[in-house]
């Protein structure tokens, strides 16, 4: 068989996912018609490409409170629950099983056809890699070798996560393998690179760059040879050109094809989400100097990211922190309306005021001090109307783990360069979003962007020690990278930083890894829940190493 290490058999159903956030589905072949075509392969590929983006939208919404991009509610057992339930009745850990049968339909059908679907297989075979490997990021060991196999493992064990790394380093080669094989043609159902087959090799070998620098704390010399080869490849995103993002749509009737950022927080009701004070503060939301910048001024992303509802500042009833002294921060400041850390007082009804999220990357507004309702804002067509984009994997990440790794491991590279160039992409990535232009004299300039990278990168060039330094590169990778609090949370777990705000009320235990699926654990006996305590095979930290 294809899969490396992989005992499939062929299910008699194919398990069919879409879920009412999906891209431009008006251009899409919608698999709930596919009746009698329903095994060609290319519905099968769109199926995974569509699962593979609602799998990571679910880890997704499980770690952006863990992670502080956005308020936390309460303790982290309500937010490391639900690998199952975060998108309904059928969330990641089922999606990812499914995904993977739909897959093993793909390698039979490829073992008959006569031009191998190359393509197919690489792009496939490549997305269930990316996704098993978040799967042991969150949760550590997991069904693999067993999986899919009803009649011979009606009750598959699980598998260490350091096999499955193993198994995906080699799945990943195999994939490359049919990429770049002589027979490969770009497919019509491209719902990322839009056929540019070069685009996928590269996010392969990125996705390599990310699990070697992972495994660092376990396997130095693993790591560092590992990510000097494929530096010496050259062959990796890194042009915002080649970032791997889902594009969102603007239609809503029928299917939803809106970012879920837009459609929780841009509707009649309000925003339902609070932002993090903690966050707001890293962005210099306040105007208060933080430690990095002499000028005071705030992120030239700020107002891309965040925006603002409101002209009134929060007080009274609006504001019920006011009267805790156990807050960090209460209240930013410069209307931006957010909730501290693990938060539990009282909500005010407060959703056409708060802070919410803006253009980038969810398809909002760009605050040009509008200070409207995002409502209003969405009606008088100054939003995105929901087009935006989940940033799976940027080039400004890639420059970000090279940093690291060259900081970490001497690998290939300067630090401190590797460092400015993945600062340069992502204010690059997130000023040409949306062409706000000038935005009314608010956009950030070339000014802004050169002020900001000289800033950093003098402050990482007077830091005292490499702990130091470190925490400058996980700081900017962690603001680059809003909206995904995926990579965001692992870089968390691997190193300590950024330094987040404490929970401002008892917590529990941070979530180390994620908790099983209570059904897999009902059904299966050879499964015994996760403590959010344990720690994945490549956090080798301390306990209570981070909060």
């Amino acid at each position: 068989m294809r899969k490396i290490f992989k005992i499939t058999t062929i299910l008699s159903t194919i398990a069919l996912l879409i879920s009412c956030e999906t891209s431009e589905l008006d251009l899409l072949d919608d698999p709930n018609a596919l009746n009698q075509s329903v095994a060609d392969p290319s519905y099968l590929l769109n199926d995974v490409q569509l699962s593979f983006n609602n799998i990571m939208n679910d880890f997704n919404n499980s770690s952006l409170g863990v992670i502080r991009m956005r308020n936390q509610f309460g303790t982290y057992p309500n937010a490391a629950d639900p690998v199952t339930t975060i998108n309904g009745d059928d969330g990641a850990w089922s999606q990812t099983y499914k995904t993977t049968a739909n897959i093993n339909i793909l390698e039979t059908q490829a073992e008959s056809s006569d031009n191998g679907l190359h393509t197919h297989l690489g792009m496939a075979h490549l997305l269930e890699a990316y996704i098993y490997v978040t799967m042991v990021d969150y949760i550590g060991d997991v069904p693999f070798s067993q999986s899919n196999n009803p009649v011979e493992f009606p009750l598959p064990m699980v598998d260490s996560g350091s096999s499955i790394y193993n198994a995906m380093f080699d799945q990943i080669d195999l994939a490359i393998a049919d990429l770049t094989h002589p027979d490969a043609v770009p497919v019509q159902s491209d719902l990322y690179f839009d056929g540019d087959i070069d685009k996928w090799v590269a996010l392969a070998n990125s996705l390599k760059i990310k699990m070697y620098n992972q495994i660092r704390l376990v396997d130095a010399d693993r790591a560092r040879n590992g990510i000097n080869a494929i530096i010496g490849s050259q062959n990796y995103i890194d042009t915002n050109e080649e970032d791997f993002v889902f594009q969102y749509g603007t239609e809503q009737n029928l299917v939803e094809s809106r970012h879920p950022f837009f459609t929780g927080n841009w509707q009649a009701g309000g925003a339902g989400t609070y932002m993090s004070n903690g966050f707001l503060d890293m962005l210099n939301a306040g105007d208060d100097q933080p430690p990095f910048i002499e000028s005071g001024s705030p992120d030239p992303r700020l107002r891309y990211y965040i925006y603002r509802q409101t002209s009134n500042a929060p007080a009274g009833s609006t504001l019920p922190c006011s009267t805790s002294s156990i807050h960090d921060y209460c209240y930013v400041g410069n209307l931006y309306w957010g909730r501290d850390h693990t938060d539990t007082e009282g909500i005010p009804n407060d959703g056409l005021k708060r802070s919410t999220y803006g253009i980038y990357p969810g398809g909002g507004a760009f605050d040009k001090d509008g200070l409207i309702q995002a409502r209003q804002a969405a009606a008088n067509g100054e939003s995105l109307d929901g087009a935006g984009i989940a940033p799976h994997y940027l080039a400004s990440f890639t420059k970000f783990t090279l940093a690291e790794s060259a900081l970490t491991l001497g690998t290939s590279g300067n630090a401190s360069s590797l460092l400015e160039e993945g600062i340069r992409l992502s204010m690059d990535k997130v000023k040409e979003f949306g062409n706000v232009g000038n935005g009314d004299g608010f956009a950030m300039t070339q000014d802004d962007i050169d002020d900001y990278a000289t800033t950093v990168i003098e402050e990482y060039d007077l830091a005292s020690d490499n702990n130091a330094k470190l925490s400058i590169i996980v700081r900017e990778y962690y603001i680059a990278a809003f909206g995904n609090g995926r990579e965001t949370y692992f870089n968390y777990k691997r190193t300590g930083y950024p330094n987040l705000q404490s929970p401002i009320f008892s917590s529990g235990s941070f979530p180390r890894s994620y908790r099983y699926p209570a059904d897999e654990i009902t059904a299966n006996p050879n499964i015994t829940q996760n403590p959010l305590t344990n720690q994945v095979f490549w956090d080798a930290n301390a306990p209570g190493f981070i909060d």
